[in-house]
Formats: C-alpha cells, sequence, structure tokens
C-alpha cells in the first residue's frame, strides 16, 4: 500500500464465518483503548461521507456494499431476489461503489495516518464475482478500474475469519430469516466453492505480492472465544 502512514486491516470471509462478531470486538477493543470510532453503519445522510465530514475520528469502520447512491442500489436493486441483473452487471456496480469510497473517505483517512477497519472489500469481488453466473473473469474484474485502485492501495492486513464448512452450513440453515443470509451468499454449495478459493495460494499471492499480511482467525469456536480472538489479533495489529 503506497499510502502507509495509516493503517487498512480488511476483513474477509464467507458468510456466517463469523465477521460480525469480529468486527464489533475489534470495535469495543479500540474504544476502550481511547480512540474515537467511526461507523459507516452510523452515517444517516443520504450520500457517502468525505473525510472532511469525519476528520476528528482515530478509526473507521466501513463496509461494502455502502448504503447510498449506487450502494443503495445493489442492495436494493440489483440483488433483488429474482435476480434481474447478472453479474457482469454486480462487478461494475461494486467497483464503482468501491471507487467511490476509497476516494472519498479511505484514501484521505490512510493519508492522514487514521485507521481504516473494512468488513468485506476487493478481496470478496475477487472470490465470489468470477463464478457468479453470467459474470466477468477474474482478469476483466480485476482490470475494472474501482478494483485496480484497490490493489494500487492493497490493505495492511488481511483478515480472513476461519469456520469449517459444515459449521458454516449449520449456522445459515439455522440463521434467523430477519438477519439476511440471502441470494448467493447463503448457497451451501457455493459457500463451499468459496471456502476453496479464499484457501489458494494464487489468492494469498495476489495480495502478499502488494505487501499485504494476512491472518487466519479461528472463530470456529464458542462467541466468547471468537470474541477474544479478534481482540488478541487487533491488538496486534494497532499499536
Amino acid at each position: 500500500m503506497s499510502m502507509n502512514s495509516g493503517k487498512f486491516i480488511l476483513i474477509d470471509g464467507i458468510v456466517c464465518s463469523g465477521k460480525t462478531t469480529v468486527i464489533q470486538a475489534m470495535f469495543d477493543a479500540l474504544a476502550r483503548r481511547g480512540l474515537r470510532c467511526f461507523r459507516l453503519q452510523d452515517w444517516k445522510e443520504t450520500h457517502p461521507p468525505t473525510f472532511a465530514e469525519i476528520a476528528d475520528y482515530d478509526v473507521y469502520f466501513t463496509f461494502e456494499p455502502t448504503r447510498q447512491w449506487i450502494g443503495a442500489a445493489i442492495r436494493g436493486e440489483m440483488s433483488r431476489d429474482d435476480e434481474p441483473y447478472g453479474g457482469a452487471e454486480l462487478a461494475h456496480a461494486f467497483a464503482i461503489d468501491r471507487e467511490i469510497m476509497y476516494r472519498r473517505l479511505i484514501m484521505p483517512a490512510l493519508e492522514a495516518g487514521k485507521i481504516v477497519v473494512q468488513d468485506r472489500g476487493v478481496s470478496t469481488s475477487i472470490i465470489y464475482q468470477p463464478i457468479q453466473p453470467n459474470s466477468l473473469s477474474l482478469e476483466e474484474i480485476l482490470n475494472l478500474p474501482g478494483n485496480k485502485l484497490a490493489l494500487q492501495l492493497a490493505p495492511s492486513h488481511l483478515v480472513l475469519t476461519s469456520t469449517p464448512v459444515e459449521t458454516i452450513v449449520d449456522r445459515i440453515r439455522n440463521r434467523p430469516a430477519a438477519q439476511g443470509a440471502t441470494g448467493v451468499f447463503a448457497n451451501v454449495e457455493l459457500a463451499r466453492r468459496v471456502d476453496a478459493r479464499y484457501k489458494e495460494p494464487w489468492f494469498r499471492e495476489l495480495f502478499e505480492s502488494r505487501g499485504t499480511r494476512i491472518h487466519t482467525l479461528d472463530t470456529s469456536g464458542t462467541l466468547e472465544t471468537s470474541q477474544a480472538n479478534a481482540v488478541a489479533l487487533i491488538e496486534k495489529l494497532v499499536v
């Protein structure tokens, strides 16, 4: 990552692998240390935030897709259950949403020496989108402008939540409908394919060759154990 004055920590993994638990535990741990933490989920404006609007924080917790502009279209229109849009359209939309957030918030935050912790990102597109129906090839996805930008500014750390697929399958099946996990993220067979792709050597090389350190975080145990593992990791990464 060329903007190395800040720290960019990307959290990724298959659905129901404990990302939400990990991120909340990290947020609580950093807040206890007295760091001022901004959560994108608390942003209520109709436009995505710019760094200038929220520059007085120390840590920025972001996620993809966003909830404004292109992100709102991805969530409310392009991810409908009747699947009117193919993988190619979604790949383009995610890349545009990603570039907007990088330019408005992530890049200036890192330039200012801030910490960014993000839930999903370009790593998710690399894993999921090439195997979606009617999508683009991996090479085409990597060459979309928003994805090229994200890889040029590859995260300092990529944290992959790790849970056996059998446990993931049980979590997906037992998850209340109100909590989501719909569409491609709830497909059990897809979960198996995705789990294998996260473990492929080419995926690690793609990020490690750009200076990213990859961490595997065990989230297969109890809620308390996953929280403790997350706190231990974030305290190691943020010194």
